[in-house]
């Protein structure tokens, strides 16, 4: 993006490389999302920064794309230097990637949850507006489910629950992002869910998974058709029926050829010792066999 003047809350002068960071900023601020991850309560002191405004620069990498935290410092162009982005986002200024980094591993699971629920909130009412929406046009919700590969390095031992797994065309260590949205009349496509899972993780295990997270969400839930289940289950134990009487008289019929089979080794086995006996009893006697003898 080519560098132009930008000028955020009337300040005069200021110059951005990230000039869609400044808009969306603005938007975000529109919408509420800055205060509400404000007044996410975090354990964390404040010396610089505050541990929401790492928070806010985390999502900041994240839209802007980074491969790498240390980007925010260390590219380019680098955000943390960039005075109307964080003007445009409400912050006095940002913090270096190494206190982000802290900030991000010093949270605990009710932290990072709450961030989630303060999220959340924000884009809920956009979510229930579309599904108002679709119904309003079409008269049903339509979702988009799958897995999507999620590759990293596949010398890497340091990302957690990886596996190798197909992504693409080929076989990379990595994850599984479990994605599902929804058909939106205003947008398009409108994200709805994201879960992260090993990499050799398939798409049938998480159909189930991926449908009550898009219901969850929309807080629309269809109407269960129990009565066609009930009658492909009748349909069913008739099949099972008909099935179990021919099996039942095969398996009785092979346990009788199998108990045949078990005492005629039993008896060949009696035969047999019978024989060598007799055979040891006629050479001791110094006899030899006849038509009519034992043997």
């Amino acid at each position: 993006m080519s560098e132009q003047e930008t000028s955020p809350n009337g300040s005069p002068g200021l110059l951005t490389q990230h000039a869609m960071l400044v808009l969306w900023g603005a938007y975000a601020q529109q919408i509420g999302l800055v205060k509400a991850l404000a007044q996410v309560d975090l354990r964390q002191k404040t010396r610089e920064h505050r541990p929401q405004t790492k928070i806010v620069e985390f999502l900041l990498a994240i839209l802007a794309g980074l491969p790498h935290l240390q980007d925010l410092s260390r590219s380019a162009h680098p955000l943390v230097r960039d005075q109307a982005v964080a003007e445009a986002w409400g912050q006095p200024a940002w913090a270096d990637y190494s206190g982000v980094s802290r900030t991000l591993q010093s949270l605990s699971d009710d932290e990072v949850n709450a961030i989630i629920d303060a999220v959340t909130a924000v884009g809920q009412p956009f979510i229930d507006q579309e599904c108002e929406r679709a119904l309003a046009c079409a008269g049903r919700l339509v979702y988009d489910a799958d897995l999507t590969g999620r590759p990293v390095s596949n010398t890497s031992t340091t990302y957690p629950d990886t596996a190798f797994g197909y992504m693409g065309d080929t076989v990379c260590l990595g994850y599984q992002a479990a994605l599902v949205s929804l058909h939106s009349p205003t947008y398009g496509r409108l994200w709805l869910a994201n879960q992260l899972h090993p990499g050799d993780t398939v798409s049938t295990t998480q159909a189930q998974a991926l449908v009550m997270a898009a219901e969850a969400r929309t807080g629309q839930w269809p109407r269960r058709r129990t009565e066609l289940v009930v009658d492909r289950l009748v349909q069913a134990e008739t099949v099972l029926t008909a099935a179990e009487e021919p099996y039942e008289a095969s398996y009785e019929k092979r346990k009788g050829v199998l108990d045949k089979v078990h005492d005629t080794k039993t008896d060949l086995a009696e035969w047999s010792h019978e024989l060598h006996r007799l055979e040891a009893e006629y050479q001791r006697s110094g006899r030899e066999p006849t038509a009519h003898c034992k043997l």
